[in-house]
């Protein structure tokens, strides 16, 4: 009888440590993954961004990069007027302000496929408002 105790018991045992186990694989792929990836891809678009391109701050400032340094770019918020702020507080570029290199990659994937350049009429396009 106590044979039979101890083999449930170490089973059970077993069956815990899988779920546990089980359970962080399942957090990595779900949180932990995504959320490096996400850090990855604003660390990219950071580094890509350069003079001229429009930006808007995490404290919700808007400005065009007229300079960049190691770990901070300058903003011109108006016209005389240039703050400098650390890289990271860079949030995103403002709706429909694509940086230089993304603008090229879009020129080269017209030119490739003129199908994908044709005018649409203003009457079939509902997001011109």
């Amino acid at each position: 009888m106590f044979t039979l105790l101890a083999a449930t018991g170490a089973a059970s045992g077993t069956s815990t440590l899988i779920f546990i186990v089980l359970l962080i694989v399942i957090f990595y792929f779900f949180m932990i993954r995504p959320q490096q990836k996400q850090q990855k891809k604003m660390e990219e678009f950071r580094n890509s961004l350069g003079k001229g391109d429009r930006v808007t701050t995490v404290g919700g400032i808007h400005g065009k990069i007229v300079g960049v340094k190691d770990n901070t770019f300058q903003i011109e918020i108006a016209k005389g007027i240039v703050i400098e702020v650390e890289k990271n507080a860079i949030n995103y570029q403002p709706t429909g302000q694509a940086s230089k290199k993304e603008q090229s990659n879009d020129d080269a994937r017209k030119q490739e496929d003129p199908e994908t350049t044709m005018p649409m009429d203003d009457d079939r396009n509902p997001n011109l408002d």
